[in-house]
């Protein structure tokens, strides 16, 4: 019995004493553990951090990659905007130069026209002196009257008819009225019916406008007396008359395709 106890009170006590080592050592592992748990979890927090940077840093690389691109595109599109001002101010630059071209040319043309056509009329004026009248015809009027009556116009038709055929002639066209009114309402009636031969023979039988030369008189000039009425009559007239250049004159060939 008294063994039994022994050996019981024996087995307690190394039990008690390998309770005793085991809390022991669990209190030395945690001591030992916990200095680990913080740092790694101060490591743990840093990296978690970083990791947050890292994203952070990953977002402004795009926003400032984004802008980048956005400068790009922007530059290609005044590198191309500039290349066509360009492209256009070099297809004006051509343009102005051929107008320039083509001014140059023009006024080199005028002058030429110029030239020759001062020439021209110097030969006409010249040639003009050479001119004799080849025929005349007188057109009264009825009092203040400018219209032409049947029996004027069958005048006119015979007179047309004998420069209708006439390669070098000049008709001069020259109206009057009587004094009877006002002077400057005279000029002007005179005027108006030298106009309407000049139109007649114009329109009626194609004699070239270049051909007549036309002018209003007033009552100046008068071809009988004016006291009389068979004397204003006359006056009242248009004189008709066909210069031309005799075949002996020797024209200008420029005068000649001219007139």
């Amino acid at each position: 019995m008294i063994m039994q106890k022994a050996v019981l009170m024996s087995t307690a006590a190394a039990g008690l004493m390998l309770f005793s080592t085991g809390c022991a050592t669990k209190r030395h592992v945690r001591a030992a553990i916990a200095p680990v748990e913080n740092r790694v979890g101060a490591v743990e927090k840093r990296a978690t951090q970083a990791e947050a940077d890292v994203d952070a840093l990953e977002k402004q690389l795009s926003q400032t990659t984004e802008v980048a691109n956005g400068a790009d595109r922007e530059a290609k599109l005044a590198k191309s905007l500039a290349l066509t001002a360009d492209g256009k101010a070099v297809a004006a630059g051509q343009r102005a130069d051929g107008a320039n071209a083509l001014a140059e040319k023009s006024l080199t043309r005028i002058s030429e026209v110029e030239t020759t056509f001062g020439k021209s009329i110097d030969n006409l004026y010249e040639n003009l002196d050479n001119y004799q009248m080849s025929r005349s015809e007188n057109i009264t009027f009825a009092f203040n009257k400018a219209d032409l009556t049947k029996e004027m116009k069958e005048k006119l038709d015979s007179f047309a008819a004998t420069v209708k055929d006439q390669k070098k002639f000049v008709v001069e066209v020259q109206g009057f009225a009587d004094p009877v009114g006002n002077a400057a309402y005279n000029q002007e009636l005179s005027q108006r019916r030298a106009m309407t031969v000049a139109r007649y023979l114009s329109v009626e039988h194609n004699v070239p406008l270049r051909r007549i030369q036309m002018l209003g008189v007033g009552s100046v000039k008068p071809v009988a007396d004016n006291k009389t009425r068979e004397g204003r009559m006359q006056n009242r007239r248009v004189e008709i008359k066909v210069y031309t250049l005799p075949t002996a004159a020797k024209a200008a060939p420029a005068i000649a395709k001219s007139l």
